[in-house]
């Protein structure tokens, strides 16, 4: 399965996810101007100087999560749980653990499974002695499984008609390849487009149109959703560089934080795809691009990652910034996860084919 070409994509899918994830965390929740002004344009994967306070509007200086993101010391729970650049945060975690729950049910999960992963999570952090075992990553878990995986979280979870949240979905289009159809009616838009991005042949244009073909995953946000995406790539159009869409994109599409969901629909997953655009099949353009803007930068940079990795593949993403990755990330080995679900949605794909040369016989 390594020697392939849809291999070559998945894991690009997974380390993009990665590398975008630990890229962008050194700027989270920070303003485009105060990154240029700081820092200039952040194009390495280095340690940063600590941040100074935004000098932007109250907006741009209210955090979210009411914990000052540092770039030097210490740790936070929901971010990097290492002093050194490259080590992913929830983003990527929330990402492996649907991966592995995927694995283990060979197959689409629910919301029940998904559940269920991160209970079994909880009872590790929390140091059960009985549990069915799960992915664990040395640092602040117990800290961090309260706060994911807390009674509330995970009764939502079960109780979800789509495993994954929209914006941290794109696992769900690894089971599809080539169907952004069949992704959507159990993801959100980046489930559509890591489906589409797998597609042999595909470009962000095929990808843009299946995420807008597919937003009935979306019920009533679909309508908002839409306007703002075609919106937003209208200007894109007209930018050569990702740092040309910053000003239009705080000017007209900020989403005040929370709730959470609407801010991934309606800011992060438009702000990713148009950036991919402007990139073109320039993964480090894209990732740069999504990191440089802001906000919440490592999950709009991991979205980025995610969906160029998947389109371009694993060979496409900076071969010093996969060995960093990998070596501050040992565990889960992601080029091995990525070998365990190209050959499912291989096995996958061949059921769905005997299947249909059995239907098409009756016809015959």
């Amino acid at each position: 399965m390594r020697e392939t070409r849809l291999f070559e994509k998945i894991h690009g899918c997974i380390m993009g996810a990665a590398i975008g994830d630990a890229f962008g965390i050194r700027v989270e929740m920070m303003h485009y101007r105060d990154i240029a002004a700081q820092y200039g344009r952040v194009e390495h994967f280095g340690l940063l100087p600590p941040r100074r306070p935004s000098e932007q509007p109250p907006l741009e200086r209210w955090n979210p999560f009411a914990v000052q993101m540092q770039n030097v010391g210490g740790y936070h729970p929901l971010g990097r749980w290492s002093r050194e650049v490259g080590a992913y945060t929830d983003d990527m975690r929330y990402r492996l653990l649907a991966y592995r729950a995927m694995l283990k049910k060979g197959g689409p999960i629910s919301g029940r499974d998904f559940a269920a992963e991160w209970f079994n999570y909880r009872l590790m952090a929390e140091g059960a002695a009985e549990f069915e075992p799960t992915l664990s990553w040395p640092g602040p878990q117990r800290e961090y499984a309260r706060y994911v995986a807390s009674l509330d979280s995970l009764t939502r979870m079960a109780a979800g008609r789509r495993p994954c949240h929209a914006g941290w979905d794109g696992p769900v289009g690894v089971l599809y390849p080539g169907d952004p159809a069949a992704a959507a009616d159990d993801g959100y838009p980046m489930a559509v487009a890591v489906a589409a991005a797998l597609s042999p042949g595909a470009d962000m244009e095929s990808v843009i149109a299946a995420v807008l073909r597919h937003t009935e995953c979306l019920g009533q946000n679909a309508a908002e959703f839409v306007a703002r995406l075609e919106r937003l790539l209208q200007t894109a159009a007209q930018c050569s560089d990702a740092s040309e869409l910053y000003e239009p994109f705080y000017r007209d599409f900020l989403v005040t934080f929370p709730p959470w969901d609407s801010v991934w629909i309606m800011e992060m997953i438009p702000a990713a795809l148009a950036v991919c655009y402007v990139a073109k099949n320039d993964p480090t353009a894209a990732i740069i691009g999504a990191a440089n803007l802001g906000r919440d930068a490592d999950t709009i940079a991991s979205i980025a990652g995610e969906l160029m990795g998947a389109l371009c593949g694993a060979d496409a993403l900076p071969a010093e910034w996969v060995a960093q990755v990998e070596r501050l990330n040992p565990e889960p080995d992601m080029a091995e996860m990525a070998a365990g679900l190209t050959a499912l949605a291989a096995e996958r794909a061949r059921v769905a084919e005997d299947r249909a040369r059995e239907t098409l016989s009756l016809a015959a």
